[in-house]
């Protein structure tokens, strides 16, 4: 089973529309809701693709409850902490001119007490899982010491982690030497203090996180596919070439293919392609999170790996 975290889920509301402006009343021409955040997008991509998910995390008043019956629809397992308040609502405005905007909460405050709770129901359930992934960001009262307690534990139990985080948390998180880790080149370039644009950036980049100890350095060059540092190799992934409808959620989509390429025992290359595949399946459909088996199958078969 795969286990995602999502430590500050969201109720996501994208509204799409004419025209926005400012200042203006605008009807959407429709409105799309759903159980947000980037660990719940791991997991429902996960599940789509045939796997048997589970999410954990913090949620509070109706909107948490929300959050657990969407998730319980479509057949995901959950075991949330309780909070006081109310779980963030994160909007998304969308019009035919391509242009986006983005309202995002800062979501409820989590106590001392709570953290020691979840991370107590973790330790006490996380010999049921195969593949642990942690992602987005961390709640008011939620530091980095939160995630690298979650790694500490699973790697404790035998268990791989992948951690999608960024900032100061990303930084913290690699002393902890997670399985995986996934950094774009922005993300990236915080992290080692200097700008990562060649690709010998890139590979420096990969060695500096290999050494560290995370054993799948996977850095993400956005329409450039990906690179990664496999069994002593600088690996290039190359993702087909598609006609893009949408690119929120590319990212947990291609943690979820990998994690699902490793429970099911694929090798650490083909589990990278798995996620490849995943991600561009993403980028066909309009939610956020959303792949199909079919594309994911089809995508597979396109992604070309390069030995640099």
């Amino acid at each position: 089973m795969i286990l995602t975290i999502t430590a500050n889920p969201t109720v996501d509301r994208v509204y799409f529309v004419d025209n926005f402006q400012m200042g203006e009343v605008h009807r959407p021409e429709r409105m799309v809701c759903s159980a947000g955040g980037k660990g719940l997008n791991v997991a429902r991509v996960a599940h789509i693709m045939g796997e048997h998910t589970a999410a954990m995390g913090f949620v509070g008043g109706f909107n948490g409850e929300y959050i657990k019956s969407e998730l319980h629809k479509l057949g995901i397992e959950t075991d949330f902490t309780r909070v006081d308040g109310e779980t963030r609502v994160c909007v998304n405005i969308s019009d035919k001119n391509g242009l986006s905007g983005e309202i995002l909460e800062k979501g409820p405050e989590v106590t001392l007490a709570q953290i020691e709770e979840f991370l107590k129901d973790f330790e006490n359930h996380v010999d049921n899982y195969d593949i642990i992934c942690a992602s987005g960001s961390l709640p008011q009262g939620v530091d980095s010491s939160f995630y690298c307690e979650i790694i500490r534990i699973s790697k404790a139990h035998g268990k791989r982690v992948i951690v999608d985080a960024s900032g100061t948390v990303l930084e913290d998180v690699i002393e902890a030497k997670p399985f995986m880790i996934k950094p774009n080149r922005y993300e990236l370039s915080l992290l080692m203090k200097k700008e990562v644009e060649a690709i010998e950036d890139v590979k420096n980049a990969l060695i500096f996180l290999y050494e560290k100890g995370i054993e799948l350095p996977l850095i993400t060059l956005g329409k450039d596919g990906a690179m990664a540092y496999i069994d002593g190799e600088f690996c290039k992934f190359n993702s087909p070439n598609v006609k893009v409808k949408n690119t929120v959620g590319s990212g947990d989509s291609t943690v979820a293919g990998i994690a699902t390429g490793l429970r099911r025992g694929m090798s650490i290359t083909d589990s990278v392609k798995l996620g490849m595949a995943a991600g561009t399946a993403n980028t066909q459909f309009e939610g956020t999170g959303m792949v199909s088996e079919e594309l994911v199958e089809k995508y597979y078969k396109e992604v070309t790996v390069e030995k640099l």
